[in-house]
């Protein structure tokens, strides 16, 4: 909906664009105005801003981003759905990387976490959406303008960020996507040696609520009341104003929190590369790009025991935590063991990072996809119609 935002989903739907714009004319549908060449730059890829075309979502929803963010957040995505399938006929294939839409068949979908348009409400898992309303009207209205059918969803070609996402995708529709890692950029990450680094932890992702940056500086507070020097580095872009004011408030006062924002990427590498730990506070992370970056940076990474990010961590017990005094005690734990560390960092670095979920990978296998995915018999035509010879015209036609 909007690239402006900077995560993950914004690094996915750069990536798919720099994989398939050598061989196709690419149009990106969104709410807002993007400036390529500042997501370019903060995301290191290398999008032709003079050949992709952008086209506004209609009115409504990018009058609805505009004034109220991320307020209506499923709605707007509902909109933005309803909008691309209207505009189908246009195109010979339809990209989605903001989830599940209603764009019927012939299409692809990246799903970092479903929306679950066909079930209730009052069932759906409220922590992954905060923004929708506790309100039978709004969510009605929501599902009713996405138009998503479970049958549409089945045709369609679908990914998933990660293996839980997808456990999560079949629960949801009864049909299980592919699982596609995002794409990490490994490039600039230096894996430079233990002694090099400083005893300090780095936090990356957008600033806001469900980042939970404030547990973050009270694990790091419980770190140091146990007797380590450490630090904490909170690096993202602000997107909720009213939580960074609050995370401003809880670090003022406490020396060892850097808040710094929004940071350039050599910086944001430097920080990774030049730190021991790192720490990721979301809970049920439906993957965690952020946490991949951290171990691409050789920092070993701590992060809550739910979601897609175990995958990352390769389940490593010491690495997952419950609460913020589970946290504290792990940390505490592995600072205090330096033959952990060593057996922790092993899996971490630039080279174990690419092989995994490098970004040549993603674009590679999404170029695949799509092809595939073109050269598919249309979903409106069963494949046995497909395969059947074409009739021949009767004379005089």
């Amino acid at each position: 909906m909007d690239l402006m935002s900077k995560g993950g989903g914004e690094a996915v739907a750069m990536n798919v664009l720099e994989a398939l714009q050598s061989d196709h004319d690419v149009t990106v549908l969104t709410l807002t105005n993007p400036d390529l060449d500042e997501l370019n730059e903060y995301f290191d890829t290398s999008v032709d801003t003079e050949a992709l075309t952008v086209e506004q979502a209609g009115y409504l929803a990018p009058w609805m981003n505009e004034q109220f963010g991320l307020k209506y957040y499923v709605l707007q995505n509902a909109l933005l759905g309803r909008y691309a399938r209207r505009q189908s006929d246009e195109f010979d294939l339809l990209v989605s990387t903001i989830n599940e839409l209603g764009l019927e068949s012939d299409s692809v979908q990246y799903i970092h976490f479903p929306f679950d348009w066909t079930v209730s409400c009052d069932e759906r898992e409220h922590i992954f959406h905060p923004t929708v309303e506790e309100d039978s009207l709004y969510e009605r209205l929501a599902t009713r303008v996405a138009g998503v059918e479970r049958e549409d969803i089945r045709h369609n070609a679908l990914l998933a960020n990660s293996a839980w996402t997808a456990d999560v995708v079949e629960d949801a529709y009864g049909t299980r996507p592919e699982v596609l890692h995002p794409p990490i950029d490994t490039r600039e990450f230096e894996d430079l040696s233990w002694d090099e680094r400083e005893e300090g932890i780095v936090t990356v992702g957008r600033i806001e609520r469900s980042k939970r940056i404030k547990e973050l500086i009270r694990i790091t507070e419980g770190v140091r009341e146990r007797g380590h020097d450490t630090h904490l580095h909170v690096i993202g872009p602000t997107v909720d104003d009213e939580y960074r004011e609050e995370v401003q408030a809880l670090a003022e006062g406490r020396e060892y929190v850097e808040l710094e924002g929004e940071i350039p990427r050599d910086e944001l590498v430097e920080r990774i590369c030049t730190h021991r730990y790192g720490i990721h506070g979301k809970e049920y992370e439906h993957f965690g790009m952020a946490v991949a970056e951290l171990a691409a940076g050789g920092a070993i990474p701590f992060v809550p025991d739910n979601g897609g990010q175990h995958a990352i961590v390769n389940d490593r017990e010491e690495l997952l935590y419950e609460s913020v005094e589970d946290a504290e005690e792990k940390i505490s734990s592995v600072m205090a063991d330096p033959d952990l560390q060593r057996k922790l960092r092993e899996p971490m670095g630039p080279e174990p990072i690419r092989r995994r979920f490098g970004r040549q990978r993603f674009q590679r296998e999404i170029r695949q996809i799509v092809a595939e995915a073109l050269n598919r018999p249309s979903a409106g035509v069963s494949e046995a119609a497909a395969d059947a010879p074409a009739e021949q015209p009767a004379s005089g036609d």
